[in-house]
């Protein structure tokens, strides 16, 4: 009797363990702030800065364009000591971790010595963005020696969230069209604000990114979150972007997603694993991932099936096309100069050298400059045929890291998508590739 209520019970057990055993343990990743993604360099932000004439405060409506007439102005309910400032401008900055129901978006700043001189300029940040600023704390100060200025601001409503950019001189002497084209864009379209001069005014970049790379053994893959809106949050689902891209690679702004509103149902699949995220902390200081093992992916070329064609120019600037190699087994490897390992070079050059009437090898150097990798080929005297990847070879063959090696048959048709050189070596030598 109990054998036979077992046997009843085996089934739901084993629906029980599949949903205990369809994540595997969770991935606790430490995310790294302040980090410059690929936008911050390209940034050509500008903060203008207005000379300050009365209390009466003219909104933000988009800098360098006439003032909405609609809006009414604001008005200065408390001013900061400015003891040592014998001038005074004022600006915006964005940041909508201090937003209310009036003032949402840009926060009034004051700048003392804003002129460029031997004083020390001092930036009054109204950072509760009520107007008051005798309640902001001391405020943040850029020495005459200085050329930037790194400021940090809180989101008022969440605790450890935080937000921070630089702020940087424009330089005398340099990118003087440049700087006369703005200086004139300004001094046409402010309106009733009266435009210092574009030498006072300062380069703006946001570090509004976190990110974290993670390896364990074969697996690796590095996870950035851009705050989107500036608020100092991580997780505002619908606004802020994922990113997921190779080990130790910078954030790419082309390659961001949306965050989904429920946390949970954001996966990513990378390396043939499927990964969710189950929980994102706010102020961006961690998240945390687990593999999905009932979820099948997608990314990946299918074992068994023609692998897609593609054509690639060698260091010798010749054109050639993997079609061109049909009745020829083919071991393609992509590398780069930093992930190649000398294991790595020294089963390349054997393959070449006892199997290259045998076997096609097709190495594509992927992310280097191929001025430096033709330097590399031949000063380093490298002993297999090189050829450079591009962004449509990797999108076709799923690349995400590199080295990584496919092995295809005399058809074409994938073999294996993980191989090393040296496992093809030995392949090869035993006569298994037959």
């Amino acid at each position: 009797m109990l054998s036979v209520n077992l046997k009843r019970f085996i089934p739901f057990i084993s629906l029980l363990l599949v949903g205990i055993f369809s994540f595997s343990q969770s991935i606790h990743l430490t995310m790294k702030k302040d980090v410059e993604d690929d936008f911050f360099q390209k940034s050509q932000s500008i903060l203008p800065v207005y000379k300050f004439q009365n209390k009466e405060i003219e909104p933000y409506s988009k800098f360098g364009l006439e003032i909405d007439p609609s809006q009414s102005w604001f008005s200065i309910k408390k001013f900061p000591e400015m003891k040592n400032c014998t001038d005074t401008g004022y600006t915006y900055i964005y940041f909508s971790g201090s937003d209310n129901d009036k003032r949402q978006g840009y926060i009034l700043t004051l700048i003392g010595n804003y002129r460029r001189s031997r004083r020390t300029v001092y930036f009054y940040i109204d950072r509760n963005n009520d107007l008051d600023f005798s309640n902001d704390g001391l405020p943040d100060s850029l020495a005459s020696f200085q050329n930037g200025l790194k400021i940090q601001l809180n989101n008022i409503n969440t605790k450890d969230a935080k937000y921070s950019f630089q702020l940087t001189r424009f330089k005398y002497g340099e990118n003087v069209r440049y700087k006369n084209l703005l200086t004139e864009h300004y001094q046409s379209h402010s309106g009733q604000k009266q435009f210092t001069n574009i030498n006072y005014c300062y380069r703006e970049q946001r570090y509004n990114s976190v990110i974290s790379h993670y390896k364990h053994k074969k697996d690796s893959f590095t996870i950035g979150i851009k705050d989107e809106n500036v608020n100092g949050i991580y997780n505002d689902g619908c606004i802020d972007k994922l990113y997921v891209g190779p080990y130790l690679s910078q954030i790419n702004s082309d390659k961001l997603f949306l965050i989904k509103p429920v946390i949970t149902d954001n996966t990513f699949e990378w390396g043939g694993k499927i990964y969710r995220i189950q929980s994102i902390e706010s102020n961006g200081n961690y998240l945390n991932v687990s593999q999905d093992t009932q979820l099948s992916t997608i990314k990946k070329l299918k074992v068994s099936k023609k692998s897609p064609n593609f054509t690639y120019y060698n260091v010798f600037n010749v054109e050639q096309s993997l079609n061109k190699f049909n009745k020829q087994q083919v071991y393609l490897f992509f590398w780069d100069k930093k992930s190649l390992s000398s294991e790595d070079a020294l089963y390349l050059s054997k393959l070449n050298e006892e199997y290259g009437e045998r076997l096609k090898l097709i190495t594509l150097n992927h992310g280097d400059k191929p001025k430096q990798v033709k330097i590399s080929f031949y000063y380093d005297n490298i002993k297999w045929p090189v050829g450079f990847s591009n962004s449509d070879i990797a999108e076709k063959y799923f690349l995400e890291n590199v080295p990584r090696g496919y092995y295809l048959d005399k058809h074409r048709k994938l073999i294996d998508d993980q191989i090393t050189p040296k496992e093809m070596y030995e392949l090869m030598n035993n006569g298994l590739d037959s």
